[in-house]
């Protein structure tokens, strides 16, 4: 299947039939869509192609009619195009081809066969790239999408036809190769290449003399449209066809790139400042232009379109380079002039009088007498009575006479010279103090005839350009993207062309991962420098990205002041550019960072392997030994060094690193980094340390289990096996718990996992206690958790039923918000290890903890699991796991009558609810709750007014303190809450915490203090989900509730929305009316407050609703 893009837009089936889309909006969406397929087209950006001159109010639903009649179109061919997110995606069947793409190929093939000398191949791919290219792209249509694609088939077919006459010429098809170079010149008439494509066809065939007008023609065009000379390209092939040597125009700088190779793009404020300048040159009034900037940044090039527009608009225009070494004196004016009358016809010289006419002949090729400095002093000060533009390339390199002769003109001008000088220079380093070009620059500036311009690094949209030109043909998955081309060049021309060069034709030598012009170009900087600031640059390209000063210079073994000096010459080159400075709290490390990456990236290649690993270990060293406060936000940086500094048979400190760099990104939730620091660490092992290796493993294999990587019950295997052979069992008991979680998904290895338990617990139970390997008896208990859950009998041994109590004490000491994740894990494995051997009393406990848990994190579906576990318990038991069991339950329902404002039945189920005494290993004790939820209650039904009095069984301070506040009481409660929420007083610790604080949130909004309400807040802050009770016996609302009433207190609106709209979700999924009565009253007074746009009617309508929910409920509280 082909689908036609140039020309009429269709798909051709394999049997000949065409389909044909009619809509040109149809037309052109197809069009983009076909060729973005591979990446998808964004919604926005499509709807400008459809709609260049301004989307139509309506523009959604219209795309949408466009897109739909494009689905359409390409559903008989198999094909479907999906939306996906804000993209859209064409997929298209395997066989179908795109005319343009094919294009593509076919000018890519024949460029590369014409420079492997396969003229007959290259010919027949430039006749298949031309069979598709003489029909015009969407004629109907423009835009800059259209208008782009277009401008990619020019060039496609400009190359074509050149490529086709070449061929043509080498293989003695004379006529072909005229009238391809022919039609070239037609479609591309200002064209360099396309004209010395005619005059090597015209050449070919002996018609030496057509070549010769077409030289011409082409230099009267460049001429009378431009204002410019042919290139030295071309005057060198015109100067072969005379018969004579083309001139040596000399070796350019280093880091330079010639104009040609990049398209001219942006540089509006430079070019208008040029303009400027010329303007006020033709009302005599001469200058010095000097544009500057680091090698290969684009001067010449932006030089070169200043004169081009200057030509254009029928100025004078010379152009010279300079030569170092040149022993012309004047080399750069001289060799100006001399271009300039050999590429002129007598006729068109301007007007001069006597002796600058004969001094300006005497400059034409074969005469060999060369004016003196006066006679050209002369010359080019008649030149500047007529306004003459003169472009002298690397002005910096020019020899003192240039300098004297240019003083000369400028001063016989005086007021009325209309010279302008236009030059580029090197802006990077110091000038020497004798420099003649800075006495030059100096002397203009004196006399307020300079302009400066410096030359900034190209654009993201000038870096797409250049792709463009140096890979016309690659697909879009072969060129870097232009944002990536900017981050690695810094938008350096020159190093831009060198990589997109690279990605074309590969690279030179086998290994090397950059080009060879970048390496000499960091080669030439790097010779160019003193010895510390190269060993300053040397280490800095070790150190990554970006360095730190102090760790780069030590590790380059610089004193302080050294490195100081050394970066002030780096930073003056322009090799180094500081970054924003980062780090923690208030001392901030200023950064520094190669301003080419694609540098930093060549030093780094150059240096050989040794030297290599020797700076990798002692930045290192440095990183250990000035960032001991904050070595962990370093770690990552740290392992990174150490690894690379390793030695080759092993490095426990390179594993040390790495293990502590894999620990802080675990902290920090990147998982999947943390496994490639630990498979780092693991290569690390030296071969002979098995114990290590054993650790190594496990570690992985339990960050792999975590990241859910598919090989991690293999590697935690390997490390449990390993463990139990070097007898290190607590590494194995942590290795055999990973497999046994991880066989629960994977269950290829659950028979292993099975025996290796057993045969784990086994070794335990036969060895000898010893501290540093000795597996304790709550690892123990875990490791037969597992064992039930691999469906393993296990019998209530005491060992077993040892295990079980070590647990449920870890449980109580677990307690509190601060450790929730691993005592719901951990009370979840003593509640299997309790039911297996039918220990009521451990399956009580166990199914509280994990209601707990459950509770404080808003879990309300394992809870209820853990609730109905510990009504289980209850039924099976015969002791006073009973009687504890109901009062926990009793005081759950208690609490859930508070939540739900079914007040009056908490009142009677709490009136029944009796304490257990005997219950010390549950705290507080079971049934001392429910009273003290009833307070609650009362604040609930009362809060906002005084209360009736009522007797109190309050213990905590921040409960006396509210029972007080429902009393009327402000003075004494508030002493005590303040003293609460600074810690003057302490908190109760445990699952207590939580209801404490969330009884002081209560206290805190109603004393209405400010100071004191942030405090309390500040206690809340880092639990945000937190719920507030002691566990689920008791519930006093949830951390964000009493975060965002805080927050109203505080005058933080913003965060009092932000905070109140999430306790709303939270409790409505627990049907908590009344406590979602309050939120909605916070929030609406917080919408008051704030009185943005809508905040009032949105407030009205949750006074209004809270309200009914509270009169309904028959609370009297105060709205």
């Amino acid at each position: 299947m082909l689908i036609r893009l140039i020309g009429l837009i269709a798909v051709e089936e394999p049997g000949g039939v065409a389909r044909h889309l009619s809509s040109a909006q149809t037309q052109v969406a197809f069009a983009r869509l076909i060729l973005e397929r591979a990446t998808g087209t964004d919604r926005d950006q499509l709807a400008d192609t459809v709609w260049p001159d301004g989307l139509p109010d309506t523009w959604a639903s219209a795309l949408r009619s466009v897109v739909s009649r494009v689905r359409t179109f390409v559903a008989h061919d198999d094909a479907e195009l999906v939306a996906q997110g804000r993209r859209y995606l064409l997929r298209m069947p395997q066989d179908a081809v795109v005319d343009l793409e094919c294009a593509e190929r076919a000018v890519g093939d024949a460029i590369r066969a014409q420079a492997e000398g396969a003229n007959a191949d290259a010919q027949k791919f430039a006749m298949t790239a031309l069979s598709y290219l003489r029909e015009p792209f969407l004629p109907h249509h423009e835009g800059e999408w259209v208008a782009g694609v277009r401008e990619h088939l020019d060039g496609l077919l400009s190359s074509a036809l050149e490529t086709a006459s070449g061929a043509a010429a080498a293989l003695g098809v004379d006529r072909d190769a005229v009238r391809f170079a022919e039609e070239a010149v037609r479609r591309a008439p200002l064209s360099e290449s396309a004209h010395r494509c005619l005059m090597t066809a015209h050449a070919a065939g002996g018609n030496r003399a057509e070549a010769l007008s077409s030289y011409q023609r082409l230099r009267q065009v460049l001429s009378e449209e431009l204002g410019i000379d042919p290139s030295p390209q071309t005057q060198a092939a015109y100067v072969d066809l005379l018969g004579g040597p083309a001139s040596h125009r000399g070796k350019p700088r280093a880091g330079t790139v010639a104009a040609a190779a990049v398209p001219f793009s942006g540089r509006r404020t430079e070019l208008a400042g040029i303009a400027k300048a010329w303007a006020q040159t033709e009302q005599g009034v001469g200058h010095l232009v000097l544009v500057t900037g680091e090698p290969g940044v684009g001067k010449t090039r932006l030089v070169t379109e200043a004169a081009r527009r200057i030509g254009r608009a029928g100025g004078l225009v010379v152009y010279g380079r300079c030569e170092p070494g040149s022993t012309v004196p004047a080399q750069p004016i001289v060799s100006a002039l001399a271009d300039f009358v050999a590429a002129t016809p007598t006729e068109s010289l301007p007007p001069l009088s006597f002796g600058p006419l004969r001094t300006l002949r005497a400059l034409a090729p074969g005469n060999d007498a060369r004016p003196d400095l006066a006679a050209l002093t002369k010359l080019l000060a008649e030149l500047a009575d007529q306004s003459i533009c003169l472009v002298l390339d690397d002005l910096d390199l020019a020899d003192e006479d240039t300098f004297l002769l240019l003083r000369r003109v400028f001063r016989l001008g005086g007021t009325d010279c209309s010279l302008l000088l236009v030059a580029t220079a090197n802006g990077r380093g110091p000038r020497k103090p004798a420099d003649p070009h800075t006495d030059f620059v100096h002397d203009m500036d004196r006399l307020g005839l300079l302009r400066r311009v410096a030359v900034p690094g190209l654009e993201e949209s000038d870096m797409r350009a250049l792709s463009r030109q140096i890979m016309p043909t690659a697909h879009a998955a072969d060129v870097p993207p232009p944002y990536r081309l900017l981050a690695d060049t810094a938008g350096n021309a020159y190093l831009a062309v060198e990589m997109l060069r690279w990605y074309r034709e590969g690279p030179a030598v086998a290994g090397r991962r950059l080009p060879d012009g970048i390496h000499d170009y960091a080669e030439a900087n790097l010779a160019a420098l003193d010895p510390e600031p190269r060993r300053l640059l040397r280490a800095a390209a070790v150190a990554g990205f970006a360095f730190e000063l102090d760790l780069a210079g030590d590790a380059a073994g610089l004193t302080p002041d050294d490195a100081l000096d050394s970066l002030d010459e780096l930073v003056e080159t322009g090799l180094v550019t500081e970054v924003i400075a980062t780090g923690f709290g208030a001392n901030p490390v200023p950064k520094y960072r190669y301003t080419h990456d694609v540098v930093r990236r060549a030093v780094y290649e150059q240096l050989s392997e040794t030297r290599r690993r020797w700076l990798h270990a002692r930045l290192a060293d440095a990183i250990e030994h000035h960032r001991t406060d904050n070595l962990a936000t370093h770690s990552r940086a740290l392992a990174h060094h150490r690894s690379a500094g390793a030695a080759a048979d092993g490095d426990t400190r390179a594993v040390q690193a790495s293990w502590h760099a894999a620990a802080w990104a675990t902290r920090k939730g990147a998982q999947s980094e943390a496994v490639r620091l630990l498979e780092q660490a693991l290569t690390h092992v030296p071969e002979s340390d098995n114990e290590l290796r054993a650790d190594a493993l496990t570690r992985l294999g339990l960050a792999q289990l975590a990241a859910g990587h598919r090989d991690c019950d293999q590697t935690l295997l390997d490390g449990t096996i390993q463990a139990l052979h070097t007898h290190r069992l607590n590494i194995a008991a942590q290795a055999a718990l990973g497999l046994a979680d991880a066989v629960g998904t994977r269950p290829r290895l659950r028979s292993e996992a099975t025996a290796m338990i057993d045969l784990l617990l086994r070794t335990v139970a036969e060895s000898r206690p010893n501290r540093s390997v000795a597996v304790d008896d709550v690892t123990v208990g875990r490791l037969i958790a597992r064992q039930c859950d691999l469906s393993t009998s296990v019998s209530a041994d005491p060992a077993v039923t040892r295990s079980l109590r070590a647990m449920t004490g870890e449980l109580r000491l677990l307690e509190g918000p601060d450790h929730v994740r691993w005592r719901a894990t951990l009370a979840a494995e003593a509640l299997a290890v309790a039911g297996a051997i039918g220990d009521t009393a451990g399956r009580v406990a166990a199914a509280h903890h994990r209601a707990a848990t459950a509770e404080l994190t808003g879990d309300i579906e394992s809870r209820d699991a853990a609730l109905a576990s510990l009504a289980e318990a209850i039924n099976d038991g015969d002791g006073d796991e009973i009687a504890i069991g109901d009062a926990l339950l009793a005081e759950h329902t208690v609490a859930i009558a508070v939540t739900e404002g079914r007040l009056t039945d908490a009142a009677a189920t709490a009136r029944h609810v009796e304490i257990v005494q005997s219950a010390t290993a549950i705290a507080p004790l079971p049934g001392s709750l429910a009273q003290r939820q009833m307070l609650i209650s009362r604040w609930l039904r009362y809060g906002g007014a005084v209360a009736p009095d009522h007797p109190t069984t309050a213990h905590e301070g921040a409960e006396r303190a509210l029972a007080a506040i429902l009393r009327g009481d402000r003075g004494l409660p508030h002493l005590t809450v303040r003293a609460l929420a600074i810690n003057a007083e302490p908190l109760p610790t445990g699952d207590e915490w939580p209801h404490a604080v969330g009884v002081l949130a209560l206290s805190a909004v109603e004393l209405g203090d400010a100071a004191t309400a942030e405090a309390v807040r500040a206690l809340l802050t880092p639990y945000p989900d937190l719920t507030c009770g002691v566990g689920y016996r008791t519930f006093v609302g949830t951390a964000a509730f009493h975060l965002g009433r805080l927050a109203v207190v505080v005058g933080d609106w913003d965060d009092a929305e932000r905070h109140l709209s999430a306790a709303l979700s939270q409790l409505a999924g627990r049907r908590a009316r009344p406590w979602m009565a309050l939120a909605q009253l916070a929030l609406a007074k917080a919408l008051d407050s704030r009185n943005k746009v809508g905040d009032r009617r949105c407030a009205q309508a949750l006074r209004a609703e809270a309200t009914w929910t509270l009169t309904n409920l028959g609370l009297r509280r105060s709205a």
